[in-house]
């Protein structure tokens, strides 16, 4: 066996920039709906319809804001990375047992032949005989 390999890799925790832009879109569209119900109607324009117009300014706009943040984030865990050493190790790939017919069932589907296979200890052919 081979000698393993040691590394120093930088450990950190970093935001998931995609959740934040999602968190931060759907912030500006309820700020949307906060903003036109808290302010007074116009008669031209319909309650949905000033919704649906803001909602194109400020889900952008709160997107924005919160990828500024995750990016700030994101600077604050890189100076809090630390450096560890890391071992890598050579592992030989595991080798499944193909059943008769070729195609391998999956674990599922094996516990299931074997569940079968252990309760054909004659319980069926008592089965057969109480339907006659």
């Amino acid at each position: 066996m081979s000698e393993p390999e040691r590394r120093s890799v930088r450990v950190r925790r970093s935001p998931k920039i995609g959740t934040f832009l999602l968190i931060g879109a759907a912030a500006g569209v309820l700020a949307t709906v906060v903003a036109v119900n808290l302010t007074p109607s116009d008669p031209t324009i319909s309650t949905p319809q000033a919704i649906g117009f803001l909602a194109l300014l400020f889900a952008p706009l709160g997107a924005g804001i919160a990828g500024v943040i995750a990016l700030v984030v994101d600077r604050v865990s890189e100076r809090r990375a630390r450096v560890v050493e890391a071992e890598r190790t050579a592992q030989e790939p595991a080798v499944a047992v193909a059943p008769e017919s070729g195609v391998d069932p999956g674990p599922v589907e094996r516990g299931r032949a074997e569940d079968a296979a252990s309760e054909s200890d004659g319980s069926s052919d008592r089965e057969d005989a109480e339907r006659s």
